[in-house]
């Protein structure tokens, strides 16, 4: 489930840090879209669209009162069909609006992601507010991470919030929009498949400059080019946070080469599950536990058949999904041994049923994958 976060707004409805559904989102922004269009107001409101890891998926600035979107979702919509996609890009963007759409209450559906009450573009603080990569893009684009739900839904595109701080002068502006479409000339470039010029027109540009997610997007490119120490210099020399996207990607080759040049115990810890070592990765000392390292471990203590250490370690986080699958692991397991004993007694017949026997083993087999696979 997607999720949205205001995280600076200048309405009192949208209150900062608050994680609202995606379905709450829209009814509150449409009811402030329509009171503020009557009443001639308008406000500006940053947002984060977090994934059910609550990592961000898009980051955009919605402009209410404008007339420019009937709601968060629909906003959303719009920004993405402006921009330029091959066929592939446009069917990964597709499946990430249709997840959003999923979660818009029916009357607030949109027929053609079109809305406009009285205008049909934005006043020009929207000028600023152009489209670049979001975090999981580049894990598409240049990664080649594992095709799954949470990277399907992230061919979406980032906003670039510019300040609305009204005492900046005329000039300041000016150079302001310059920058950003620089920036996202820069990430069209990235897009399409030229990372290498990408890398060398972000090398111009002050990395102060950059915003947080702008500065992430170019830690991706250092990453597609081995260029681990500028990586980790961006990331105000920090290894544990280029690390950590490193292994988020799965990108076991990179994470290797990395660990090399910049060995840790969070670096082994990730590298020992990626690779599926689970005894290397239990006997890590010193690691910097997160959630996610949590989950990796109460894996790996299933794999190595430790459902009570398993339980443990799935009890420092709230994952439902986890706890599911220890639960189906110990029915799964307590269903192998019955077949297993039944197996047995049967073979100590005296006048053995061979197409039961035959049947149990079968069943027995199914269920030993099953319980390898999960």
């Amino acid at each position: 489930m997607l999720s949205v976060m205001f995280i600076k707004s200048e309405t009192k409805e949208l209150k900062p840090f608050q994680k609202l559904s995606i379905s709450d989102a829209c009814e509150m922004t449409e009811t402030l879209e329509t009171h503020y269009q009557r009443t001639k107001k308008k406000a500006h409101a940053d947002f984060f669209i977090l994934d059910e890891e609550d990592q961000e998926v898009y980051a955009g600035t919605l402009s209410i009162g404008s007339g420019y979107a009937r709601h968060v979702v629909d906003h959303i919509k719009k920004k993405l069909s402006s921009l330029k996609m091959d066929d592939i890009q446009e069917a990964r963007k597709r499946s990430f609006l249709e997840q959003l759409e999923k979660e818009v209450p029916d009357h607030l559906k949109t027929k053609d992601g079109s809305f406009s009450l009285e205008e049909e573009a934005e006043d020009q603080i929207q000028v600023n507010q152009t489209p670049v990569l979001s975090t999981r893009n580049r894990r598409l684009i240049y990664g080649g991470g594992i095709l799954s739900l949470l990277i399907l839904s992230a061919t979406c595109f980032s906003t670039v919030a510019t300040s609305q701080d009204r005492a900046e002068t005329i000039q300041d502006l000016q150079k302001q929009v310059k920058l950003e479409r620089k920036i996202t000339g820069t990430y069209e470039r990235a897009l399409l498949g030229d990372s290498e010029g990408a890398l060398k027109r972000l090398s111009s540009i002050d990395e102060q400059s950059l915003t947080r997610e702008q500065k992430n997007v170019y830690m991706s490119l250092l990453i597609v080019q081995k260029k681990y120490e500028k990586a980790v210099k961006l990331q105000g020399n920090h290894p544990e946070a280029v690390e950590s996207m490193i292994s988020k990607k799965g990108d076991v080759n990179a994470l290797k080469e990395f660990q090399q040049t910049f060995p840790s115990p969070n670096g082994a810890f990730d590298l020992a599950y990626h690779e599926q070592r689970w005894e290397d990765m239990m006997s890590q000392s010193g690691v910097e536990m997160t959630d996610k390292r949590y989950e990796m471990k109460a894996y790996g203590y299933l794999k190595l058949d430790k459902v009570k250490e398993a339980r443990e370690a799935a009890a420092h986080i709230q994952n439902q999904d986890l706890s599911q699958k220890i639960e189906n692991y110990e029915k799964t397991k307590k269903e192998v041994e019955e077949t297993k004993k039944q197996v047995e007694e049967e073979n100590k017949k005296d006048k053995k049923d061979e197409n039961k026997i035959k049947s149990l083993t079968e069943q027995q087999k199914k269920l030993e994958e099953v319980l390898k696979n999960i």
